[in-house]
C-alpha cells in the first residue's frame, strides 16, 4: 500500500500543484473534510502560517502524524509545529519535497 499524504494549503493553486507533485512521487493523496475527524494519513504537507493547518492538526488529536512544512516564512518565524520532522521554504523544488517525504517513510 502506499504512504498516504494530506495537504493543508490555504491557497488552491499551490495546494493543486502540491496534490499533483505528490501523486507524481508515488504517494496515495487524501483529502481531509473542512471539518470533523481527518481521514487517515501517514503524513502532512502543510503551510504552517495558516489557521487551517492549525485546526486540522488540532483535530488529529494525539495521534498527528509526521509534518512537513512548506511556508512562505523561514524556519526562524518559530511557525513549525513541533511535529514537524522538515521545513522548506516556498517556492521549494519537487525533489526537495520528495525528500523530505522519502525521510518520513524511510525511502
Amino acid at each position: 500500500m502506499k504512504p498516504r499524504v494530506l495537504i493543508s494549503e490555504p491557497n488552491a493553486e499551490v495546494r493543486r500543484l502540491l496534490e499533483l507533485t505528490v501523486e507524481r512521487l508515488g504517494y496515495e493523496l487524501v483529502k481531509a473534510p473542512a471539518a470533523g475527524p481527518p481521514p487517515a494519513a501517514d503524513a502532512v504537507v502543510l503551510e504552517p502560517a495558516s489557521p487551517e493547518s492549525h485546526s486540522l492538526l488540532h483535530r488529529f488529536g494525539d495521534e498527528v502524524p509526521p509534518v512537513v512544512c512548506l511556508s512562505v516564512y523561514p524556519r526562524e518565524a518559530g511557525l513549525a509545529p513541533p511535529e514537524s520532522v522538515a521545513y522548506l521554504v516556498k517556492p521549494s523544488s519537487t525533489a526537495a519535497l520528495g525528500d523530505a517525504l522519502r525521510s518520513v517513510f524511510g525511502r
